[in-house]
């Protein structure tokens, strides 16, 4: 549990420092925005093992809703703006898919 707590708060400070850390995502079912946080669970802090799904709530905190593997969130990512390439790099996402097979 205190891996997930680290992962989060490393996210988060990942987002103050650069906006750009934070994906977002358009979620038909609510017709709304969520954005989209990498979170490092292994030992490597540098690149994402999962990404948290998060959303804005009524009084202006966010509220983790799931976390999807790395090619889920790539395929749901509607860029807004251009990820940091680290984050949601397309080759570490084919990889893991060609691992899965």
């Amino acid at each position: 549990m205190k891996r997930l707590e680290d992962a989060v708060s490393l996210a988060v400070k990942r987002c103050e420092w650069n906006y750009k850390t934070a994906i977002h995502i358009f979620y038909h079912v609510t017709n709304g925005i969520s954005l989209l946080l990498p979170l490092c669970l292994s030992d490597d802090e540098q690149s994402a093992d999962v990404a948290l799904v998060v959303e804005k709530q009524e009084l202006g905190n966010y509220q983790g809703q799931t976390s999807l593997t790395l090619q889920m969130a790539y395929l749901d990512a509607r860029l807004i703006c251009r990820p940091n390439s680290e984050r949601l790099d397309p080759e570490r996402v084919r990889e893991e898919n060609d691992n899965e097979d």
